[in-house]
Formats: structure tokens, C-alpha cells, sequence
């Protein structure tokens, strides 16, 4: 954000759309320090973003829905942790009472959304889940965007297949965007699903694997996969552009 939308274009053009994935690590460094979480999104530009580990305090307006407003994007949230603290999910020290999970910000139209539960693996605390929306791309055609943050388990596999699986029923362009928590080559647990950049993502200050992830499916074209550079958390952000056909 801000988005990638040129002036002079109108539905019908064949420009692709910028979407970007961030795990937002609810607002603070890897050394537990808050981050400007609502600056962040902003430098990731792009028509969608799709974020993980919102931290949304109790009685206080997030950066999420802060930036959202100001560039005029549309955004939904999917609290995965509610009534709790970042003390006690284990990121940093604050006590204080919020909600952590997932959230979307698009500057194009949403025509649809719907949530997946994707349950509780084995030795995770948190129930997670896949945010799933329906976007008019300039060009009219939906694209489908599915956000999640899959377990830190060894299971998070097994889960990226049975969301594919739940996906499998519609035909239309598809991308699953988000922070997997499993290595590239594991992403082929999504079946029908190729990954479309190549990058360390995780830990930002000295990025060892890839643990965030852009997959595609069906009439989904995509060019320019890259990692960026560090905006606070302690993950990197993903972008690519993609044109649906």
C-alpha cells in the first residue's frame, strides 16, 4: 500500500494487480520492540495485501484499520486468538487485552468473502483458519485471494492440502497467500498449486529459510516474485503481479 492502480485505467484494461502477503508479528521486532505497524503496510504497495499475526488491542484503533483508512481500502479481519495478550501468545511482554489473527486490505472491489477452519493441529494453541475473497480485477475478471497463517507445527502441510482440497470446488483463478511455516518444497502439498517466487523470508534480520509463500492456481499469470526489504516484523514481505486471463 498505497496501491498500483495507473491513472486512465478502466474495467476491461489487461493490467495485472500487485497482491503482497506480511506477517506483521503483531506489531513488534524480533527483540520485542512495537514497529510502525500502519508505515509498514504502506511501504509493501500493493493492491492487496494480506496480512498475518494482526494484533488488534482492546479499545484502540489497530494500524491495520488505521492505513486502511487512509488509503481508502477495504479491510477484513479474522480474529484467530480473542481475549488475550501478546504476553501470553508468547510475543513479547505487554499484558494488555487484544485479539491477534489475520486481516485483508484491498484497494480493488469485493464481490465476495467467506472464512475456513482449518481446526487445531497437535501441539498448537491456536484454531487456525483461511480468509477467502472474491476481487474484480481492472480487467473484470474475480480472482480469488485466500489468506492464512498455517500452524508452526510439522503438520502445516497436511493442512495446506485439505485447504486446496475445500478450494477444489470452484474453478476460478486462485491464489493462496500467506505465512505456510513450511519450506518451498513443501508447498506442494497444495495440489494443482505452483509457488511463483523464491526467496528467505524468515528471520528478517538474517532470513534462513522461506517460510511465506505466493501459490497460484488455474488462469493466474505472475511476473516479478520478490522478497522485500525489512519493515519492522520479524518476517520479510512477499509481492508479486499477477494477471488473471
Amino acid at each position: 500500500m498505497p496501491g498500483t492502480r495507473q491513472d486512465g485505467e478502466v474495467p476491461g484494461s489487461t493490467s495485472s494487480i500487485t497482491l503482497a502477503s506480511l506477517n506483521l508479528h503483531a506489531g513488534l521486532t524480533s527483540r520485542g520492540e512495537p514497529f510502525d505497524v500502519a508505515g509498514a503496510c504502506r511501504r509493501v504497495k500493493a493492491d492487496i495485501l494480506a496480512l498475518q499475526e494482526v494484533w488488534r488491542p482492546d479499545g484502540h484503533q489497530d494500524g491495520v484499520t488505521q492505513v486502511a483508512a487512509e488509503l481508502g481500502a477495504t479491510v477484513r479481519h479474522r480474529g484467530l486468538a480473542i481475549r488475550t495478550s501478546r504476553a501470553r501468545l508468547g510475543v513479547g511482554a505487554d499484558s494488555g487485552p487484544g485479539s491477534w489473527g489475520l486481516a485483508v486490505l484491498s484497494l480493488l472491489p469485493i464481490t465476495g468473502y467467506q472464512e475456513i477452519s482449518l481446526g487445531r493441529a497437535p501441539g498448537d494453541r491456536i484454531t487456525r483458519a483461511a480468509q477467502v475473497l472474491t476481487v474484480t480485477t481492472p480487467g473484470g475478471t474475480p480472482l480469488r485471494v485466500v489468506n492464512t497463517h498455517l500452524t508452526h507445527r510439522l503438520t502445516s502441510p497436511a493442512q495446506l492440502a485439505a485447504l486446496a482440497w475445500q478450494l477444489a470446488a470452484s474453478r476460478q483463478p486462485t491464489v493462496i497467500a500467506g505465512d505456510l511455516n513450511m519450506p518451498r518444497l513443501a508447498t506442494r502439498a497444495a495440489l494443482g498449486y505452483h509457488s511463483v517466487l523464491s526467496g528467505r523470508t524468515f528471520p528478517a534480520d538474517l532470513p534462513l529459510i522461506q517460510l511465506d509463500h505466493l501459490l497460484v492456481r488455474g488462469r493466474v499469470a505472475a511476473s516479478g516474485g520478490e522478497v522485500l526489504d525489512p519493515v519492522g516484523s520479524d518476517h520479510l514481505p512477499i509481492r508479486a503481479q499477477l494477471s488473471v486471463g
